[in-house]
Formats: structure tokens, sequence, C-alpha cells
């Protein structure tokens, strides 16, 4: 697999390899499942912890058991299009894209959803839209939110990963960090991970076409890593 590096301003710079590069075909875009069955998602809650006594030793020092423990489920919020993502914001929300553009905001006690942004450049196009998203892990006092997107320039189908910053309820500021990636109807990736140390990694998929993943100069079939 290819590993590129950069940051906002100098651009990207590919590390050296030594070994055959290979991705995977949807780019560790594991949220992926065929939209016939994504049309409508439930958002549920686990409302009691897994009991872990089953690990608990008896008077010789053995494990005991097996217990069983009881799940409870409650449907917080649902009729959402085609979710993506959802990612639980240290703000206490739980925040999920839709591929269709929409980003939304949901308060777990109550249920109530709020729409903090509908990207109207996003194309939705088979398992393209609007992917990954992720929020800065200091995001009480940097509070930056990261999507990768599908969308079309110059009647080509392409994949950013822009940055919002997040006012009053609301996603402001559009600040584009990549662009330009090709995308197809499948194989698009795309997940965002920020690591303690405030890097940005982002699984781009091969777009159908498994040649760009052993194209050193391609970002496509990737991890990349951004300083933010």
């Amino acid at each position: 697999m290819g590993f590129m590096q950069g940051n906002f301003s100098a651009g990207y710079q590919i590390l050296p390899v030594n070994y055959k590069l290979t991705a995977p075909r949807h780019g560790f875009s594991a949220a992926y499942t065929k939209p016939e069955s994504m049309r409508l998602l439930t958002i549920v809650s686990v409302v009691s912890i897994i009991l872990f006594n089953a690990c608990k030793k008896n008077n010789n020092n053995q494990p005991s058991g097996p217990y069983t423990s009881t799940l409870k489920d409650t449907v917080i919020a649902q009729g959402f299009n085609y979710p993506w993502e959802i990612v639980w914001g240290s703000d206490g929300f739980i925040w999920m894209t839709e591929r269709g553009g929409k980003i939304n905001r949901i308060n777990p006690a109550t249920g109530a959803v709020s729409v903090t942004h509908t990207i109207t450049e996003v194309v939705a196009n088979g398992e393209g839209g609007l992917l990954g998203m992720a929020l800065h892990p200091n995001f009480a006092t940097t509070p930056h939110v990261f999507v990768a997107y599908n969308y079309t320039t110059g009647g080509n189908y392409r994949e950013k990963i822009v940055r919002f910053t997040f006012s009053s309820g609301t996603l402001i500021n559009p600040v584009t960090i990549l662009d330009n990636i090709i995308a197809a109807s499948i194989h698009n990736g795309c997940r965002l991970l920020i690591t303690p140390d405030l890097k940005l990694f982002v699984t781009t998929g091969d777009a159908n076409n498994t040649a760009l993943s052993q194209t050193s100069s391609s970002p496509n079939g990737k991890i990349l890593r951004l300083n933010l």
C-alpha cells in the first residue's frame, strides 16, 4: 500500500517504499453497504453495559461462568437517507453524514436532529457522495470538522477533503484541503481519522482502477497523512 504525507501549504511528498503497492478496493471504507439496505437507518443507542463477569474467577483461581447479560436498545432518531459516517463528538452529540450532502448533529438524549450544513456541491453517484468525517480532537477550542465528498469539475467526477468551522449550530468557512482526487461510482474510500498528535489520515479508493493504487504519483488507493 502506498503512503503519502504532506501539509496544507506545502503539498505532498511520497514516502519511499520497497515493496509492491497494494490497496483495498474500497480504500478501507468499511461503511459501504448495498444501497437497497441503506435507504433508512435507525440510530440505536445501547443503554446497558455488557457485564464482563464472565472473566470472574472462582476460589480455585479458575474462570467461572458463563454468565448472561442483557442489552436494551432505544431508537434515538430515524428516517435518514444513505447515512455513511457516524461520529460521537466530544461535544456530547452524534454527528452523521448522509451521502446526499447533509451533515447532521443529533442530541442523543432527546433525539433532536439539526442539519448543521448541506453541501450543495456534493454529487451522489452510486457509492459516491458525502462520505467520511472527523472532528478535531480539541473540538472545544478548535471546532473544525473535516469531510470527504465527491463532486464534478469540468465534467469529471472527483473527490475532495474540506475543513469546516462549527459556529452557532452551523458549519461555515469551508477550506479545501485536498481536491481533484479521481472518483467513480464505486471504490471511492474514504475514511478520515485524526490522531492525538494532530495528523489527519485519509484512506482513498482506487476509483475502480487498480492501476492507480500502483502509481506512486496518484493519491488514489493510498493512505494519505496531513499535518493539521
